[in-house]
C-alpha cells in the first residue's frame, strides 16, 4: 500500500493507493500558511498511516527535481522554495518517497489509465488554486529532450500576415493569463462566491447557480473563465502536435464547465480557418480530482520498480 499525497495550494489531499491503483481512506487538510505548519501537517498525515504503508508518492505544484525529491519552487505555495520534500520524509519515517510535479501526475495518469492512453502527444491542464501542465506520449511523461519532435513547424498559411499575428496575440494573451493567474479555479470560484453573496467559497453552490441562469453578471464571469481556458490550450496547440487535451482538478467533474471550455475553443478556432491544423478533442480528466493522487502513486510504483 502507497500512502498518496496531493499538496495544493488550498487543500493537502491523501489516500492509500493499493496494487490495482484504487484509492482508499481519502481525506483532506487546509494547506497551511508557514511551513512549520507544513512539516507538522504532513508528518502528521504519514504518521497515521506509516505502520500500513510501503511507501509515500507525492504530487506538488512548481518546478521539482523528481530524482532527488527536491522542489526548488513549490508553484503558488510561497515557502516551498529550496525544500528537500522527499529526503526528509524518507529520513524520518525510513519509508522510500517519491515526488513529482502535480500536473506531471495528473498527465501519467491519464496517459496509464485515463484519457491520454495510446496517444503521440497529449495534455492535462490541471485547474486549481493556479494551473499546471502536463505532457505526455504513449504512457510516459514526455522528456524535455524529447518535446522539439512534438513542436509543430511553421505552416504556410501560418507564415501568412493575416494569421501569424492572431497566433502571436494568443501567445502574448495565454503568457499574460499565466501570470495573472486568470486560470485558476479558485479564483473563478471564489469571485462567483462574491457575486452570489456567499459567506465562504461555495463551488458547488457556484455551478448550481449557473445551471439556473443565476444572474447575467455570473455568466459573463464564468465565459469568460472558459474564454481564458481556451486561449491556452488553442496556445498550446499552435506550439505542440496535441492529439487531446484533458481538464483536471476538483472543478473538471463540472460537465458545464467542460462544455464552456469546448464551445469556447470552437469559437476561438473558428475565428481563423487558416491556422495549418484542425481541432483537438477537449474533455475532463477520467479521474478528476484524482489524477493527481493516482500518477503520484504509478510514478512511485514504476520508479520503485527500476
Amino acid at each position: 500500500m502507497i500512502l498518496a499525497i496531493d499538496i495544493g495550494g488550498t487543500f493537502i489531499k491523501f489516500g492509500l493507493v493499493d496494487d490495482d491503483f484504487s484509492i482508499s481512506n481519502q481525506s483532506k487538510e487546509s494547506t497551511p500558511t508557514t511551513i512549520e505548519d507544513f512539516w507538522r501537517t504532513l508528518e502528521s498525515i504519514v504518521s497515521s498511516f506509516e505502520n500500513d504503508i510501503s511507501g509515500i508518492a507525492i504530487a506538488c505544484p512548481g518546478e521539482i527535481n523528481s530524482k532527488h525529491g527536491f522542489v526548488f519552487k513549490g508553484g503558488l505555495i510561497p515557502y516551498l522554495t529550496a525544500i528537500p520534500l522527499g529526503t526528509r520524509l524518507s529520513k524520518i519515517f525510513l519509508l522510500p518517497v517519491k515526488v513529482i510535479n502535480d500536473a506531471d501526475a495528473a498527465a501519467l495518469a491519464e496517459a496509464r489509465y485515463g484519457s491520454l492512453q495510446d496517444l503521440d502527444c497529449g495534455a492535462a491542464l490541471v485547474l486549481g488554486t493556479g494551473v499546471g501542465l502536463g505532457l505526455v506520449s504513449q504512457g510516459a511523461l514526455l522528456p524535455p529532450l524529447s518535446v522539439t519532435q512534438y513542436l509543430r513547424a511553421p505552416s504556410p498559411q501560418s507564415m501568412g500576415q493575416t494569421v501569424l499575428p492572431f497566433q502571436l496575440e494568443l501567445f502574448k494573451h495565454a503568457l499574460f493569463s499565466l501570470v495573472d493567474n486568470k486560470g485558476s479555479a479558485v479564483g473563478f470560484v471564489h469571485e462567483a462566491s462574491q457575486i452570489l453573496g456567499l459567506e465562504q467559497d461555495d463551488g458547488l453552490a457556484v455551478f448550481s447557480a449557473l445551471d439556473e441562469n443565476h444572474s447575467e453578471q455570473l455568466n459573463c464571469l464564468f465565459k469568460d473563465y472558459c474564454h481564458e481556458i481556451a486561449v491556452l490550450i488553442l496556445n498550446l496547440q499552435s506550439f505542440f502536435k496535441l492529439d487531446r487535451v484533458v481538464i483536471g482538478g476538483g472543478i473538471s467533474s463540472q460537465n458545464s464547465l467542460i462544455e464552456g471550455i469546448v464551445n469556447a475553443y470552437e469559437e476561438l478556432f473558428n475565428e481563423k480557418s487558416e491556422l495549418g491544423f484542425e481541432p483537438i478533442t477537449i474533455q475532463a480528466c477520467h479521474f478528476h480530482n484524482d489524477s493527481n493522487l493516482l500518477g503520484a502513486a504509478s510514478y512511485f510504483a514504476s520508479e520503485n520498480a527500476l
